[in-house]
């Protein structure tokens, strides 16, 4: 049952991508823009690709959604809209923080470098390098 779930809501979400806008409630929607596609090839008897039907449908700058010829109302919404709330604390005590114990430690640089490297001949002739 996992599985299926796990399946289904991959599915959900690649089909959503396809409609960056839309949400995903809308696609429950697209058999009714799949009837209004037929509709108006078979309907009406127009020649047109499904992609010309979306953008005839969809495009800012196309009358055809405005006509009254049929109706769009069952046609996915592809605007996106969404409720935002923010919460914001505030607080009406102020909050001091005290670094000064920590500034009066570390009041001495002590930075001491030593070279911890030491080169041996015979190791390097005993153990030739591998490859």
């Amino acid at each position: 049952m996992k599985q299926f779930t796990a399946i289904l809501l991959s599915f959900v979400i690649l089909v959503g991508s396809l409609f960056p806008k839309a949400d995903a409630l809308q696609l429950a929607k697209v058999g009714e823009l799949v009837k209004h596609y037929n509709q108006h090839t078979k309907g009406w008897n127009e020649k047109m690709s499904f992609l010309e039907f979306l953008t005839m449908h969809y495009s800012a700058t196309s009358n055809h959604f405005k006509t009254a010829k049929h109706s769009h109302s069952n046609l996915p919404n592809l605007d996106s809209h969404s409720t935002v709330t923010l919460f914001e604390p505030t607080f009406n005590k102020k909050i001091v923080l005290h670094f000064d114990a920590i500034f009066k430690v570390f009041s001495e640089p002590n930075f001491v470098w030593e070279n911890f490297y030491h080169f041996s001949i015979l190791q390097t002739l005993f153990n030739p390098p591998r490859f």
